[in-house]
């Protein structure tokens, strides 16, 4: 956990899985990856996540307004066993799940009849032949094809096709790296 001790007011990762606290910027520990565990269960049922939006803001406010925004779609099959270990998931901080341990998240009704002791004994559900190291023969063959480039639209901004891919990532600087936001002359154009 000593990445925390680094990065404990640090917004780090995809907007989509982030937990509010760490949108606060007032400080988290590894209680935040409970709350992506939930985002990331409540995507594997429902299909997609829950907070997912076109921009990054509005992914950010429904982030926040996580007790408004979160809503299961009636139309989507889920038990409510699972739907109970998601809100406990997402839920503020100080009552999140497995604030007391990991034992907590094992003992929900969710996961009855899991036997945690003998987990990774288990066979596989389909069998599988690996043949060797480099055995591609149980992944589906696709036929080669051009990636298609995308075709500008000329109501949005004009970014050079080699950007394309890289929209809507979001980066920030760690300040730690430099003195007080000054970059040392050997990390400067033309010195690395």
């Amino acid at each position: 956990y000593t990445i925390y001790k680094y990065f404990d007011t640090w917004p780090i990762g995809t907007p989509d899985y982030i937990a509010p606290e760490v949108f606060m910027q007032t400080g988290y520990n590894k209680l935040c990856d409970w709350w992506s565990l939930g985002v990331i269960m409540y995507e594997m049922l429902i299909g997609y996540p829950p907070f997912c939006s076109e921009t990054p803001q509005e992914t950010y406010r429904k982030v926040m307004n996580w007790k408004e925004t979160l809503v299961f779609p009636p139309e989507v099959p889920i038990s409510e066993k699972a739907k109970d270990l998601i809100l406990r998931f997402c839920i503020d901080s100080e009552n999140r799940i497995g604030n007391s341990g990991v034992e907590e998240i094992k003992d929900h009704p969710f996961f009855e009849g899991v036997d945690w002791g003998h987990i990774r004994e288990r066979p596989a559900a389909i069998p599988i032949e690996i043949k060797s190291i480099d055995d591609t023969s149980n992944f589906d063959d696709f036929p080669e094809s051009d990636i298609l480039q995308p075709v500008p639209n000329t109501t949005e901004p004009d970014y050079k096709s080699k950007d394309w891919v890289f929209l809507n990532y979001t980066y920030k600087r760690f300040e730690g790296l430099t003195q007080r936001g000054s970059i040392p002359t050997y990390m400067k154009a033309g010195k690395l």
